[in-house]
């Protein structure tokens, strides 16, 4: 079974990859032919790997623009999970190796995402300031994976880097933390096991940032962290796996209120962040009803 899906993905994966870069290059509206080869991948590819997604308080992708959405990462099975949750006015910014990938590579470039190449610094840090000019001038949500590279053990998040915080002070565009539950071990390539896997995607309220400096960016950290891995603990346990002390400690916290949640609320906490509440510093994110503009 392992081998009939991973080859029926593939198979889908390519062939639709082909077909959205074809679509890519004849279309005058790019970035919204991401977003028609998204919706592709989530319904025919998705299923086809045994993942079926349900996206939890999807409403937040688009409420908040322009924002950054900072997501745990896994395993190359993440595009066909965070393809349910990719909105129109979406940039995605990843490692520079992403060209190396047949069609879906020159998918990439073609719709305008952004690479990075984190051997060189300064090469690097320009495609950031492009990433910060395009939440200023277009107001899009930049989504970037904060841990850098794929984690390894279920439920787990591997220590974050600094660029998307660095982009969200520079910015003072809200952190909107999206949190996918634990791939591992139903979904698991290297182990060969593609079995059914229910995965959630959970779209947590956003971390304002206006008026932060960079100073703040350790506590800014610290705050956009805690509340992923509570979200990521709450999830592991659901599914029996153990989490982490991290996670542990974090959900502890959550649920003694000190992080309240809300499915139907879409304004931020008013958790302090460097000492200062957002209301002296500019303010809560507003929302929004459109997903801004992705041209």
């Amino acid at each position: 079974m392992f081998f009939l899906r991973l080859i029926a993905g593939a198979l889908a994966f390519g062939a639709i990859s082909a077909w959205g870069l074809l679509v890519a290059i004849a279309s005058r509206d790019r970035p919204g032919a991401a977003v028609r080869y998204a919706a592709a991948v989530a319904r025919w590819v998705a299923p086809l790997l045994g993942l079926r997604v349900r996206v939890t308080d999807g409403e937040r992708l688009t409420a908040y623009r322009p924002c950054i959405f900072i997501c745990n990462h896994q395993s190359l099975l993440d595009v066909p999970v965070l393809a349910h949750a990719f909105r129109a006015g979406s940039v995605v910014i990843a490692k520079k190796e992403i060209i190396s990938i047949p069609l879906f590579g020159w998918l990439y470039d073609a719709t305008g995402q952004i690479r990075i190449d984190r051997g060189d610094t300064q090469q690097a840090v320009g495609r950031l300031r492009e990433a910060e000019e395009a939440i200023r001038a277009r107001r899009v949500g930049v989504w970037i994976f904060p841990e850098g590279t794929r984690g390894t053990v279920p439920g787990e998040m591997l220590p974050f880097k600094k660029g998307a915080f660095m982009m969200a002070v520079h910015t003072g565009a809200p952190m909107v933390p999206v949190v996918v539950s634990p791939l591992m071990p139903a979904s698991d390539i290297r182990r060969r096991r593609l079995g059914r896997n229910e995965v959630e995607v959970r779209v947590l309220e956003p971390v304002p940032t206006d008026g932060l400096t960079d100073a703040d960016l350790p506590a800014l950290m610290r705050e956009a962290r805690r509340r992923m891995a509570a979200a990521l603990a709450e999830m592991s346990v659901a599914r029996g796996i153990a989490p982490p002390p991290e996670g542990a400690a974090a959900l502890a916290e959550d649920q003694r209120g000190a992080l309240p949640r809300s499915s139907s609320s879409t304004q931020p906490s008013s958790t302090m962040i460097g000492g200062r509440s957002p209301e002296s510093g500019g303010g809560s994110p507003r929302p929004e009803s459109g997903g801004g503009s992705g041209s």
